[in-house]
């Protein structure tokens, strides 16, 4: 079971835990470039150093690939190892209590202890290091009853102390020679060191009885010297811990017995016993500032003194009178009471450490694996990467690439001399400020300073900082986007710089256009808020927090460059073909513009941004079309369009919304020969002319409608419009407000606009003239996305009404 368990999480063949991905691309850099590439420096190949790793197991590793030539030797070794680990853990309690019940009991415990689970079920140093550490502590048990006096701690009083060093020598030259391959296998010899300083401790008690004064000072220095230890040792994670940190990582079942069985040993003289209880009591409280002598080296005595408990638990329950006569419909169940009872108690670890095996080691998602897969096709070997810790590990691992962070935490000590504390921590400083800054010039300083060439960025790195200075700034070139994981290249130089120019217009334009210019952002136009969610559909329809706004910058350079030739107004043309060229630079090479927090590439964002470009007239502008129409036509299958690449036409959070909403929108701005594709959004269109109970949904669906119609007058359509349109007027308030709006979401003056042209198309003016006079009385001001929402408007009724109309409507709701 202890092996079968600790297969779990690599029950896919991939490998599972951060730690897992660093030491397996240790191995592979030692397996391509030799083993010339680990340092020299003694300090750090013993682990002494602030951050250095010992290399034995990386160098077992590399030996066992070179004579297996296969990756399943990363997913084995451990497992293995920790099986190894509970044997020796069985004979050292079989030692310790000479008996064979306890011995397999205490075994069992620790097999399924969670935190030695996760730490033997993956690839790492530690596996192999909890092995020595059974080892060395058999052979101590060994030593220890060869030694004068045992079993009585008393005979070790005083200058009887000297009987602790009379045992069988054997046994302590095989835990040297044990201790010496420890030291560069893992730094866990350093809690050995101070389990070995506690069980000198244990033997002097008999003596601080007799010579408190003196022995309570000497028990001080000690203290003192395993402070200092900890300090010289530089490594500990001082990350304080909650009580329910105790049974999660320890084991419920243990920590019971663990504690019961220290209870029945607490009168026992048995210097081993006693030696236990104190192992146990120091590192659980010492753990509640380090985890990592809780997890799982404080679990060691403790499952030892809990297989004591569990035989005595077990005898007491098969002894118990109580159970000597239990019947159920005259039937003796008095065999099977007391095996089930025993029974739940052994599948309770069990559970507890299968649990943790399946659940408490992370694996990477489908996104971040079409992520690594993309980095290894299309980045340099040695391009250098900026992303946050927890994300490195998976990402070097994964693509075997250079991060800033943890190269500097583990490679440079590995492979050269090991960072001191203080360069690691400026480096995270660094780090730390690059993903937090609003500044494009200190985060392109830092960024060369540390020759990064890629950033990596994770879901809740996007949301802050330098993630929503990505998607607009033309320093960072979008190469990948997920939904997920999103990956961008830093340019130094990027071949388009920001149009600064002021623009200067009268009249009723002239409020439009000082609307729209209080979006500029330096490099384009955004949207504002901080709103994000997390169905991609509600947040495509109300969020505001990404900031690239691709879909409006399209509108606005269209705008621009149509107002300026009216008009002759220099400024405004300058500025729509600057657009022109930022959207350009930021279509990604597939054709695609992202979308959505975080960025995927949504075949309707795709659409919605080259459709107002197709009214332009230039090289560019059709270039950009060119290039996105390409992409739209690569996600359509039959009467299927892809929501995005990489989910195709999955319903993401079991919404149809955005897929119909896809489909209806991409098949109105892009007619040719989708007549298929949005016959099917009609087929699902209910018998009351709607396909959702929500306004909004409806109102999206149906706006890629009126848009088709508009474009190949098919009277099919416009049924469907004009049933949808009665379904839209029904559901709407005396006010010229939908219902709904303002309960889940407050619906965006984008929607009654879109409303608006459905009502024309559909011929209902009195549901028009109520709408646009809602939308008058509303104005923009507190609207959820105020930039989208006043394009749409006016975009919207320019259709309706026509340009001059359009205009000064526009210029009324832009008005504070």
């Amino acid at each position: 079971m202890t092996f079968i368990v600790r297969l779990i999480p690599s029950r896919n063949f991939t490998l599972a835990g951060n730690d897992a991905y660093i030491h397996h691309d240790i191995v592979m850099r030692i397996a391509r470039e030799g083993l010339g590439i680990i340092g020299h420096d003694i300090p750090s190949l013993m682990g002494l150093k602030a951050y250095a790793y010992p290399p034995l197991f990386h160098v077992m590793g590399y030996g066992l690939y070179l004579l297996f030539r296969s990756e399943l030797v990363f997913f084995f070794i451990s497992p293995l190892l920790g099986t190894a680990t509970v044997l020796v853990i069985y004979k050292v309690a079989r030692e310790t209590f000479e008996r064979e019940d306890v011995a397999l009991l205490s075994a069992f415990l620790f097999s399924m202890v969670p935190s030695f689970v996760a730490r033997t079920s993956v690839f790492i140093p530690e596996s192999m290091g909890l092995l020595l550490t059974s080892g060395i502590l058999y052979m101590l048990v060994k030593y220890l009853k060869t030694t004068p006096g045992y079993p009585d701690i008393d005979k070790f009083e005083l200058k009887a102390f000297s009987n602790l060093f009379r045992g069988d020598l054997r046994y302590i030259l095989g835990g040297l020679a044990l201790f010496v391959i420890y030291l560069f296998t893992h730094r866990g010899w350093v809690f050995l060191l101070i389990a070995l300083l506690l069980l000198a401790v244990t033997f002097l008690t008999p003596s601080f009885r007799k010579r408190p004064l003196e022995f309570g000072l000497i028990f001080l220095l000690i203290g003192a010297g395993i402070i200092e230890f900890i300090t010289f040792a530089a490594r500990f994670q001082s990350v304080p811990v909650t009580i329910l940190g105790f049974p999660k990582w320890m084991g419920v079942l243990q920590l019971i017995l663990g504690i019961y069985g220290a209870s029945l040993l607490l009168r026992s003289k048995n210097p081993i016993h006693r030696f236990l209880i104190i192992w146990a009591t120091a590192f659980m409280i010492i753990g509640t500032y380090s985890f990592r002598f809780r997890d799982p080296y404080a679990a060691i005595p403790l499952s030892l003194m809990g297989g004591y408990a569990f035989s005595e638990v077990k005898g007491r329950l098969y002894a118990s009178k109580r159970f000597n006569s239990y019947s159920i419909m005259k039937r003796d169940v008095k065999p099977f009471l007391r095996t089930g009872i025993f029974a739940l108690l052994v599948l309770m670890p069990l559970a507890q450490g299968a649990a943790i095996a399946y659940t408490g080691v992370t694996t990477p998602s489908p996104q971040q694996n079409a992520a690594f897969r993309w980095i290894n096709d299309n980045t340099p070997q040695d391009a250098v990467f900026l992303s946050a810790i927890e994300d490195s590990y998976s990402l070097i691992g994964n693509t075997h690439r250079r991060d800033v962070l943890l190269w500097k935490t583990v490679y440079e000590g590995f492979m050269g001399s090991a960072p001191s504390l203080k360069e690691n921590t400026v480096t995270r400083d660094e780090v730390s400020a690059i993903f937090q800054s609003s500044i494009p010039s200190e985060t392109s300083y830092l960024l060369e300073r540390n020759n990064i060439s890629y950033i990596y960025i994770s879901k809740s790195m996007h949301m802050k900082g330098i993630g929503l200075q990505l998607p607009v700034d033309p320093h960072f070139k979008t190469c990948f986007v997920s939904g997920d994981v999103s990956v961008y290249r830093y340019i130094k130089n990027p071949g388009i710089q920001s149009n600064y120019s002021s623009i200067t217009v009268n009249g009723e334009d002239g409020k439009v256009v000082e609307f729209i210019e209080k979006f500029w952002n330096g490099y384009s136009y955004s949207e504002v808020g901080g709103t994000s969610y997390n169905d991609p559909a509600e947040d495509l329809e109300f969020g505001n927090l990404f900031k690239g706004s691709y879909e409006s910058n399209a509108m606005i350079a269209a705008l621009y460059i149509d107002m300026g030739s009216r008009t002759e107004n220099g400024a405004l043309t300058s500025r729509g073909e600057y657009l022109i060229k930022w959207l350009r630079y930021k279509q990604m090479d597939n054709g695609s513009f992202p979308g959505g927090m975080p960025p995927a590439e949504y075949t309707l964002t795709t659409m919605q941004t080259v459709y107002p470009l197709m009214a332009i007239r230039s090289s560019e502008s059709q270039e950009i079309v060119d290039r996105g129409l390409n992409f739209v036509d690569s996600q359509i299958n039959g009467d299927e369009i892809n929501i995005e690449p990489l989910r195709k036409s999955q319903v993401p959070f079991g919404s149809e919304y955005l897929k119909i909403k896809t489909k209806s929108q991409v098949a109105g701005m892009y007619p040719s020969n989708k007549s298929g594709i949005l016959y099917s959004v009609i087929e699902e269109q209910g018998a009351d002319g709607s396909w959702s109970s929500r306004a909004y949904e409806n109102i999206g669906i149906l706006k890629g409608l009126a848009l088709y119609y508009l474009s190949t007058n098919d009277t099919r359509v416009l049924d469907s419009i004009k049933r949808g349109s009665e379904w839209l007027n029904s559901h709407q308030r005396p006010d010229g407000s939908f219902q709904g709006d303002g309960d889940e979401n407050v619906y965006c003056l984008a929607h009654y606009s879109d409303a608006a042209l459905i009502y024309s198309v559909a011929g209902d003016k009195t549901s028009l003239e109520k709408t646009v006079g809602y939308i008058e009385k509303r104005g923009i001001g507190k609207d959820p996305t105020p930039l989208k929402s006043f394009l749409t408007f006016l975009w919207n009724m320019k259709i309706i009404y026509g340009e001059d109309k359009a205009m000064k409507l526009a210029s009324e709701i832009a008005a504070p």
